[in-house]
């Protein structure tokens, strides 16, 4: 809402023009980033999975485990064991 009304056209509008540009949905395309984000913290293993989960915008770690787990098709341990082989 914020962004469309800064650039003065509706939201439905917004999402025509983004989905245009970008191929995608804003809400697809503000996941998509935060899966990256969320992967490279788990690649630095600076962090657990709450904090991940929490950096990244998710307030529960079984909501993040399950969005992650159904857009990389493994869950985020099974990820950080891939990273560790």
């Amino acid at each position: 809402k914020d962004i469309a009304a800064s650039l003065n056209i509706s939201v439905s509008q917004l999402k025509l023009v983004f989905r245009e540009q970008t191929g995608t949905s804003v809400i697809g395309y503000l996941t998509d980033l935060r899966m990256k984000e969320a992967k490279r913290l788990i690649r630095e293993n600076q962090y657990n999975f709450t904090q991940i989960a929490d950096i990244v915008g998710f307030e529960s770690i079984y909501y993040f485990s399950s969005r992650f787990k159904r857009i990389t098709g493994m869950t985020p341990t099974e990820y950080a064991r891939t990273l560790r082989q």
